[in-house]
């Protein structure tokens, strides 16, 4: 995984998908001695929407990457996130999800459509 995300610039689409197919099964990580957190109200300087559920660290050393779910839909996370951080140097939907890139690429936000709300995944590759 930490290869992945090292070259995340060339291979940002491929990576979100590698990424996306890791963390989307964040529930069952707690069979893989993974557990849920209390979720910070930050994560390496990026905000986490408000009342954030069911928080997955996955690493916090950089390269970092954190799960979560937001009770709100995917557009309303995303015009949080536009709100606390100004418009992303790149936007994409893919199959469905909307990816963000901050800081050229070094910090990635996927919003998923999770039942009535939305998954976040995170990642941080430096500050």
């Amino acid at each position: 995984m930490k290869f992945i995300l090292t070259r995340l610039n060339s291979f940002t689409p491929i990576v979100c998908f590698a990424f996306i197919g890791f963390t989307a099964n964040a529930q069952d990580a707690t069979l893989d001695g993974y557990s849920a957190q209390s979720c910070p109200a930050q994560f390496h300087s990026l905000p986490l929407y408000p009342e954030a559920k069911l928080c997955q660290l996955f690493d916090d050393a950089l390269p970092a990457s954190l799960t979560y779910h937001a009770t709100t839909d995917q557009q309303s996370t995303r015009d949080f996130y536009t709100s606390e951080l100004g418009e992303a140097d790149s936007i994409q939907e893919l199959k469905g999800r909307i990816v963000l890139e901050y800081e050229n690429a070094n910090k990635i936000i996927v919003i998923s459509k999770d039942g009535a709300g939305t998954q976040v995944d995170v990642l941080v590759k430096s500050t």
